[in-house]
């Protein structure tokens, strides 16, 4: 049996770095959100809003979505300020740093998950003859019919995409 994967970076650090990606990419979602969905709406509603009588509404809209702007402006410094809290000297930096720990932990996960399967396997015993329960005949054919369509379809799906 081959000897178990051993992780080659620290957990706890790979936790915080997800954390910490994880907190950056709602911010960043919140942004995204003000810019696309709010601030749009507040312009809409300013553009809309036209007479005599409605300069007092014009003047709260105007101000609402000056307010938005700052916001965004203020959320969009605050996201490399959390990345230089952290020791990351920018955003770039971390998310370099974070792609590749990620690698490493799914790389280790594969390895663990296929040493686990190997493990497995070598604990069962090995069966003079395969015990398999009995199926229905029809259930079988069935299965081996969805079987040859799904290949025909697949088949079809290639040479279409190809004559174009």
């Amino acid at each position: 049996m081959p000897p178990k994967p051993t992780l080659n970076i620290d957990m706890a650090e790979f936790r915080t770095m997800r954390n910490l990606m994880i907190r950056v990419q709602d911010e960043a979602r919140k942004i995204r959100r003000l810019q696309d969905d709010v601030l749009p709406k507040l312009k809409q509603q300013l553009a809309e809003t036209k007479g005599v009588f409605k300069g007092k509404e014009q003047k709260t809209l105007t101000e609402q979505i000056q307010q938005t702007e700052t916001k965004i402006s203020t959320m969009l410094d605050a996201l490399p300020k959390v990345m230089k809290e952290d020791g990351y000297p920018d955003v770039q930096a971390f998310m370099a740093t974070y792609r590749e720990a990620e690698a490493v932990v799914e790389r280790h996960n594969r390895a663990l998950a296929e040493w686990e399967r190997k493990a497995k396997e070598s604990r069962r015993p090995v069966a003079k003859e395969q015990y398999s329960p009995p199926e229905r005949e029809s259930v079988r054919n069935r299965l081996r019919q969805l079987q040859a369509q799904g290949r025909q379809q697949k088949s079809r799906k290639q040479s279409f995409d190809r004559e174009r």
